[in-house]
């Protein structure tokens, strides 16, 4: 038998020829997830296990969901802030109660009015104050998920554009068994 060459035919490379672009745009779209996780968790650290989250999981949906939050800094120290506590509860005296609390761990610019009925606790905060009612949401013993911003209409029945952070206390809280602490980490300037 005669020994036969055969030429080889030159592959072309595995990695695209614009691979520099194709790197710059994975990079890009990593700074853009790790951004919108960052603003999503505002500062807490979520650990889902099963196809179920947590809201499903407050419904009653089976799932195993554990849910560790860190103290969020607040911007604003206590003493600052514009709150406003709206009683939408239906139980008379809870705002003034709540005000009476949060006075006490450092909130002294509060005012007590009547609010929407709620039978949850939401704190509410204006453009830029979104840490600071983290931190009073972590004061007060909620989680993110009791923190929205203030879009459209006010929760409050006499709405107070000064307001930094509104807290609608709802039918939930009863403020003669709630203890409020701050997290362990101190407001900053």
């Amino acid at each position: 038998m005669a020994n036969e060459s055969r030429s080889r035919q030159s592959r072309q490379p595995a990695t695209p020829q614009n691979s520099a672009t194709m790197g710059v745009i994975l990079v890009v779209a990593a700074v853009v997830i790790a951004l919108l996780l960052f603003n999503a968790g505002g500062g807490n650290t979520k650990v889902t296990t099963g196809d179920k989250t947590a809201a499903e999981v407050a419904n009653g949906d089976k799932g195993t969901t554990t849910t560790s939050t860190t103290p969020t800094p607040s911007t604003t120290p206590p003493a600052s802030l514009a709150v406003v506590v709206g009683n939408g509860s239906g139980v008379t005296g809870r705002a003034k109660a709540v005000s009476e609390k949060l006075s006490g761990v450092g909130y002294t610019t509060i005012k007590f009015v009547d609010g929407a009925a709620s039978p949850t606790t939401i704190i509410y905060f204006a453009a830029g104050h979104d840490a600071d009612a983290l931190f009073l949401a972590q004061t007060m013993g909620y989680g993110a998920d009791r923190v929205q911003p203030i879009d459209g209409k006010s929760p409050l029945k006499t709405p107070d554009p000064a307001a930094a952070i509104v807290v609608l206390v709802g039918a939930d809280l009863d403020p003669a068994s709630a203890t409020f602490t701050p997290p362990t980490s101190a407001p900053t300037n």
